[in-house]
Order: C-alpha cells, then structure tokens, then sequence
C-alpha cells in the first residue's frame, strides 16, 4: 500500500509557503494568526493594543488587556496548489482584575484529502492529514510599564493513519516579555516560541525539535492626533534550530479615527528565497473588527491572505 503523491506535493508546498517558518516539525505552530500583523510586514511581538492574536504573537502583551476579547482568523495556506490546505486559529482572552489576563485558544491546520491507494493504484480509503494544538495563555505586569507572560500547548500532528505509524503528539511553551515606554509610546518586545521535548512519529531516537524561534522587535507610534495615528513596527526572528534561519519584519500603519486602517510592510526571508510586499485594511465598528492581510510566499507560489474577525466584549 501506498500515500497517494498529492500529500507529498502538499507537504512541499507548505513547507515553501510561510516567510516565517523556523526549522523543525509541527509547522502549524509556526502560521502567523492576525491579519493585522501580517500586513504589516508579519511583524508584531512588539505589539500591545490590539487583542487580535497577541497571544501567539507575544503572551506578554496580555498584560496590558483591557477587556475580554475573541478572534478568529482564517487563511489559505496554498492557493497555488490546494486550495482545501486550510488554517484556523481561534482564542478568547480575559483580564481578571489584579492577576493579570488569561486565555485560551486552539488552532488547526488541515492538509485536505489525500487517497491511499495499494501498488496497483486502488484507492484503500481516503484520509485527511492534520495538525491541532490547544493552548493556554497568560499575561500580567510585575512593573507598571513591564510585562511578562507564558503560554503552554499540546501540539498533535496527524499526517497518516496510525497503521502507517504517522501520528505523533508532544507539548510546547512560549515566553515572553514586553516593555513600554509611555512617553515615547515606544515598545518593545521578546517571545521565545516552541520550546519543549521533540516530535516523534516512530523511533524516539530519530524525533524531530519543534520549530524553536525566539522574536525581539519594536512598535513606535511616531505621530497621533484626533483623526489619525501612525505605527511602526520591526521584528527580527532567529531560528534556535538552524542558525542560518532568520527572517525581517518591517511594517506601518496609518489608522482613521480607529475605524479604519491601511497597513504595508516588507518580509524578507534570505534562506527561504522570500522578499516581497505585504499590505492588507482594517474596519471597525463598535466592538467589531475585521482585517486583511497578504504576504508574499517563496517565489514559485501566490501570495498567500490571512481573515480576522475580532470582537471585543
């Protein structure tokens, strides 16, 4: 018996179609929620006034959560080759007066339908590689312009049926640490992401690390006034798996009255042959958002779009 070839094309596919990708398995952890973030170049680690996907982004920048909010992003991952590769990252956070803000959130990335098939090309049965990971988060200030926050996962990756022995679970946490400059209204930020034991899918001695990658970056609100406010922000991630892996994140906002917003940024990803344009718009309305953003993929593939609905309570 045999996979059909569609899963290892999709596989390929995936693993050329982030700009932000460190080395390793489990890769679903490594999908940029927030399409704010992304269209401002994937960068925001620094980020500490919007709810929309901090918690992956840096757990830290709970601290400073007003209110509960709840999000929702949704992307495809590769249009150029599949459109059934899917993404779906969901969380609701909430402060708790005098601890701090808590969440939790579960994403979960679908690889479509493949057939198996035996040697003569009879289809056994069909079968859908995923990856899921449950997550909780928490975020406090332990200074009034320095916070720090946690995050713990259990990180499941489903890639075949288990009679193929390609099923393999782990766990994971991120740390991280965000520090404001009020008069400046400068800020910046730290996130260690994916640390914990290596995946194993059939010998304990060959498992795979989880992409280990820490961010440091920067957010400056350069200019606000009644109507308009502009924010840079600059990330820089380093791979803890492969030192050649590294990318850079530069993005800007123009914002109308907090209602509406246009954003541009620039990725660049050396080893992944990535360089290019990322841009996306924002609307809200009351406790309401929804954003859009795109980045670009390695040169052989379209850019890819991620969809954020958020909601504020």
């Amino acid at each position: 018996m045999r996979i059909s070839i569609r899963l290892s094309a999709l596989l390929l596919g995936l693993l050329l179609a982030s700009s932000a990708w460190a080395q390793g398995t489990a890769r679903s952890l490594d999908i940029q929620p927030g399409a704010r973030q992304v269209a401002m170049g994937a960068a925001g680690v620094a980020l500490a006034d919007d709810p929309t996907g901090v918690s992956w982004w840096n757990p830290a920048a709970l601290g400073y959560l007003g209110r509960p909010s709840l999000e929702l992003t949704y992307s495809q991952l590769v249009p150029g080759l599949a459109t059934d590769v899917t993404y779906n990252y969901i969380n609701y956070l909430h402060p708790v007066e005098g601890w701090g803000s808590f969440g939790v959130g579960v994403l979960f990335l679908s690889y479509g339908n493949i057939d198996i098939t035996n040697t003569s090309g009879q289809q056994l049965q069909t079968y859908t590689p995923v990856e899921y990971s449950p997550a909780l988060y928490y975020g406090t200030q332990i200074l009034p312009d320095l916070a720090v926050g946690a995050a713990v996962k259990y990180v499941r990756v489903q890639l075949a049926p288990s009679s193929y022995q390609g099923i393999g679970s782990t766990f994971g946490f991120d740390l991280g640490a965000l520090y404001k400059i009020p008069q400046a209204r400068l800020n910046f930020g730290l996130n260690v992401q994916n640390l914990g034991p290596a995946l194993a899918f059939v010998d304990e001695d060959k498992a795979d690390p989880l992409s280990r990658n820490v961010k440091v970056g920067a957010a400056w609100v350069p200019f606000v006034s009644k109507e308009f406010t502009v924010t840079l922000v600059e990330d820089y991630n380093q791979s803890l798996v492969n030192s050649n892996f590294r990318t850079f994140n530069h993005g800007a906002e123009l914002s109308f009255e907090d209602q509406l917003a246009g954003r541009i940024g620039w990725v660049a990803d050396p080893s992944g042959d990535i360089s290019g344009l990322s841009y996306g718009l924002g609307v809200a309305w009351n406790s309401l958002s929804l954003d859009w953003g795109s980045m670009p993929q390695a040169r052989t593939l379209p850019s890819v779009t991620r969809i954020t609905l958020g909601y504020r309570f």
